[in-house]
């Protein structure tokens, strides 16, 4: 299990490299930020996820597929792994062949789907991405045990995740059932329920 720290600020990025996540992501749907910011600090940074998230899956991003592909390329060399929903699967042979990136493959959905639903779509995912990661929306107690019990079965390795402040326990319980990646924020959630990194190796202590 490793701890990811979601930012959104070019201004936070070196702060949280000193945070303790083990890997940085970019939301680079919600400001400004380039390969060459990277390399012009020459600052030792964790690994970095790149992801420019649509407006449909919680994001800022409302440009075409074409739109997506021409900013997100140029990460390909600088990032360890690029975020690619479903609706741009077709491009992510295209980002590994540019660099050495490698593929988050993401769904966030608004409610939690069945096992069967669940089992079809990180099939779906596995096809185009290393790494399937499936974030639902739990509605109940029985949502968040139908998650975790999915995370349990699930061929490895595999993200899972709950959005949504009711049932944001289900985050870190995740780490428990064998989520590769936790999600947290860094003083801006990216996402309702996120919690804070120093709050979340917290509860992972204290869970372990």
């Amino acid at each position: 299990m490793k701890t990811v720290v979601a930012l959104t600020s070019k201004e936070d990025l070196f702060k949280a490299a000193s945070s303790g996540a083990d890997l940085i992501e970019l939301r680079i749907d919600l400001f400004d930020i380039s390969p060459e910011d990277i390399t012009a600090e020459g600052i030792p940074l964790p690994p970095l996820i790149v992801t420019l998230r649509s407006r449909e899956e919680g994001g800022s991003f409302d440009g075409t597929p074409e739109e997506w592909l021409e900013t997100v390329i140029t990460w390909c060399r600088t990032a360890a792994w690029i975020d690619v929903e479903r609706k741009f699967s077709r491009y992510s042979r295209n980002l590994t062949t540019a660099g050495t990136c490698r593929i988050i493959a993401s769904a966030h959905l608004p409610d939690t789907p069945g096992q069967e639903d669940l089992a079809r779509l990180e099939t779906q995912l596995r096809d185009y991405g290393n790494i399937p990661k499936i974030i639902v929306t739990p509605r109940s107690h029985r949502d968040v045990l139908s998650l975790l019990t999915f995370t349990l079965d699930a061929p490895k390795p595999l993200c899972t995740g709950a959005m949504g402040d009711g049932y944001r326990y289900a985050r870190a319980l995740v780490a428990l059932f064998g989520s590769e990646l936790i999600y947290c924020h860094f003083g801006t959630p990216t996402a309702p329920g996120q919690y804070h990194i120093d709050a979340m190796k917290q509860i992972l202590e204290d869970l372990s």
